[in-house]
């Protein structure tokens, strides 16, 4: 038996689902992915989009996204990444998005394993940060872990450099604190990320890191600065096992 965590990420919508980024239409992006998710994985236990799931960082956005995402309105999470609203996607999901020393995180648990929500947006920004607030949180989580308890961290800006001079501009201010963290608690093993509009894996502490393809466009990589390249809508899917150990794919959808 496993636990079986799906994760979207950087989908860029609108309120006006007409609207395109880049030349880019993303909401039948979304709607195919959505689509292809509900077909190839019933078995999903728990779906976290980690962020820009707008770009317009308008309430109304968010209201359009509730109805395609209600199916699985029960094992939703959603954290914010530099191009949504805080206030306005708790506002619209308050079962899913609940606050936390004023950031949106979450905590759910398949023994051994624990999954964290960490909120790295920092308001009119493109880089992230997570806070010393949120850091002792997170401290706190692991602390109260056992020697052979897991953990899968979850966030929107990569805690690593991604090869990308532009990329690496807007990352993650305090990736080093937590790095800290991760390499004093062993028991962190995996983070996944989304901001780079491209897969990517590297290490982290102990921990390894991957980064998600777009729903919405997706990016070169290795750029010295932004490139959009043609590529099908992909997602991630993480399978997280009671002998502590994980596996991960990455579904680019036709």
């Amino acid at each position: 038996m496993c636990f079986v965590v799906v994760q979207i990420t950087d989908c860029h919508l609108f309120a006006d689902r007409s609207k395109e980024l880049r030349d880019v239409a993303t909401w039948p992006r979304f709607l195919k992915l959505l689509a292809d998710l509900r077909e190839r994985v019933p078995q999903c236990d728990l779906l976290v989009l980690t962020g820009d799931t707008a770009h317009d960082e308008l309430a109304a956005t968010y209201r359009e996204i509730a109805g395609p995402l209600q199916p699985w309105r029960a094992k939703l999470q959603i954290l914010p990444g530099n191009h949504d609203n805080r206030e306005a996607l708790a506002e619209v999901f308050p079962d899913v998005c609940r606050s936390t020393n004023q950031r949106l995180v979450f905590q759910r648990r398949s023994a051994p394993w624990t999954i964290l929500g960490l909120d790295s947006h920092k308001p009119g920004e493109l880089s992230g940060r997570l806070g010393a607030a949120q850091l002792n949180w997170l401290e706190q989580r692991l602390a109260e872990a056992g020697p052979s308890d897991q953990f899968l961290l979850m966030l929107h800006h990569p805690p690593i450099p991604v090869a990308s001079a532009w990329l690496d501009a807007i990352g993650l201010e305090d990736a080093q604190e937590l790095r800290d963290l991760a390499q004093r608690f062993r028991q962190v093993r995996l983070v996944t990320c989304g901001h780079v509009h491209q897969p990517i894996a590297g290490s982290f502490a102990h921990a390894t890191v991957l980064s998600t393809g777009a729903s919405g466009p997706c990016f070169q990589a290795r750029s010295a600065q932004l490139r959009i390249i043609p590529q099908h809508p992909i997602y991630r899917v993480i399978e997280l096992h009671e002998n502590g150990e994980w596996t991960s794919q990455v579904v680019e959808v036709p």
